[in-house]
């Protein structure tokens, strides 16, 4: 029994020690998942009607051509404020440097001077990193399309690793995270829509220059809950600065607005009905994640809670312990 649990745990030790030097690798391959997951909605429903392989060709060739006919279509103003935007943000550092100088002796824009050195000196390095993140897209694609045109493969071969006793519990778990997953999909698509779409109104209307381009970035950004929203909004609020101090509130006005509706629209009544995950959980697990991962940790953080939340309720809280989620608990005490 002994040798046993030695052993045990020494296959553990080594599980983890492989995980962990092939973490990109791993980080990747959940991405994939999420696209799989992403395709599923369009893809169950054509499958109705079409084998499904043919549907995952046919919403990857519609996918494709929305891409390039937004590309056609809004490419050309997205290159000029893209180009706008590489020239104005070290301007409006300049003026920020500047007015940090006035206020406090010259220490703060020292400190400003050495910031902007440092991103200098890894300029070159973050456009590599963008070419490698697009071919990383794309592998993403590519893997989520295979994930989403045979999922009960995939489930068959991780089902046979499991002993036949546990089988059940495997097939409950299966799809109680795959459910979550779906869930938080939904709920996210919808509201990186919202927001990116009232963040491009927004900043329009109150004349910031690069409004699309900035829209596009809270789009993306939202996808990240907090930490996306603060990082999409500094590139806005720079450009802003570039205009004048006004164009600077009315950006903040813009931004802070948006950022209300999220938290008293689009989180009640969107993703509260998706998954729910306690504020504290979720930014304490982006730490975590962007500690030991970095930038990828950061994207994958939220749908790895989803996983761990939805498998730690079920195997843990109820399976071991004996109790109900924290859910049920609060709407069994509601019904009271």
């Amino acid at each position: 029994m002994t040798l046993r649990t030695g052993l045990i745990l020494l296959a553990a030790a080594a599980g983890l020690a492989l995980a962990w030097l092939a973490h990109d690798i791993l980080l990747l391959a959940f991405l994939g998942l999420v696209i799989a997951v992403v395709l599923s909605f369009p893809v169950g429903w054509l499958s109705r009607r079409m084998p499904r392989s043919v549907a995952v060709l046919l919403v990857l060739l519609v996918a494709a051509g929305v891409v390039v006919v937004a590309a056609l279509l809004v490419a050309p103003t997205m290159s000029d404020q893209f180009e706008d935007l590489r020239t104005s943000l070290p301007r409006s550092l300049a003026n920020l440097r500047q007015w940090l100088s006035r206020r406090t002796g010259g220490q703060a824009a020292k400190g400003a001077a050495k910031v902007a050195e440092k991103a200098s000196e890894v300029a070159v390095p973050a456009v590599l990193g963008v070419i490698s993140a697009l071919t990383a897209a794309i592998l993403v694609i590519v893997l989520g399309a295979f994930l989403v045109a045979a999922p009960d493969v995939y489930r068959r071969g991780l089902r046979r690793m499991v002993p036949g006793r546990l089988e059940p519990v495997f097939d409950e778990a299966y799809d109680r995270v795959g459910r979550a997953l779906r869930k938080w999909v939904g709920g996210i698509v919808v509201s990186m829509a919202i927001m990116g779409t009232l963040a491009a109104v927004g900043l329009k209307i109150a004349g910031i220059n690069d409004w699309l381009l900035l829209g596009a970035l809270t789009f993306f950004g939202t996808f990240v809950p907090y930490v996306g929203a603060i990082a999409s909004a500094i590139p806005g609020l720079l450009v802003a600065l570039t205009q004048d101090s006004t164009h600077f509130l009315y950006a903040g006005a813009v931004y802070l607005g948006v950022h209300v509706v999220e938290g008293y629209l689009i989180q009640p009544l969107v993703m509260r009905k998706a998954v729910e995950i306690k504020p504290a959980l979720l930014l304490v697990g982006q730490g975590a994640l962007t500690a030991m991962f970095g930038l990828a940790g950061t994207v994958v953080a939220t749908p790895l809670i989803v996983c761990g939340q939805t498998l730690m309720d079920y195997l843990w809280v109820e399976r071991r312990l004996g109790k109900a989620p924290a859910g049920e608990d609060a709407g069994s005490e509601g019904s009271r």
